[in-house]
């Protein structure tokens, strides 16, 4: 399983991911994928086979339910809440750290399409 930490997750917890060896990626990282509407994040990362990690889920969850219309596909997409994952927290990123590292050892069934609201 692959991610891709959208831009308002930290870099830090893309790091902290890698260093436990996962393939997590932060759009944050890369001024061209920072700079994209969500729908073309969204194209990107399943053109390279991750899942877009983001709390933006009105906007995420709008491009899904369209892209299942069109027949269009996505490598997943997993929606965190803000209140829990919250940046300004003391224990951000290390929860996001420790919840996406269970998730990537027990990745949802499914290669394509699938949403998943981490607890």
């Amino acid at each position: 399983m692959k991610l891709l930490l959208d831009t308002h997750h930290s870099r830090l917890a893309a790091e902290r991911l890698r260093s436990d060896g996962h393939d997590v990626a932060a759009a944050a990282d890369d001024p061209v994928l920072a700079s994209l509407p969500d729908e073309e994040l969204l194209r990107a990362a399943s053109r390279s086979g991750r899942a877009v990690v983001t709390e933006n889920a009105r906007d995420f969850d709008r491009i899904v339910r369209s892209w299942s219309v069109t027949g269009e596909h996505h490598a997943g997409v997993v929606f965190t809440s803000p209140r829990r994952y919250h940046r300004g927290s003391s224990p951000y990123p290390a929860n996001l750290v420790t919840a996406l590292g269970m998730l990537m050892a027990d990745p949802p069934n499914g290669d394509v399409d699938w949403v998943y609201w981490l607890p």
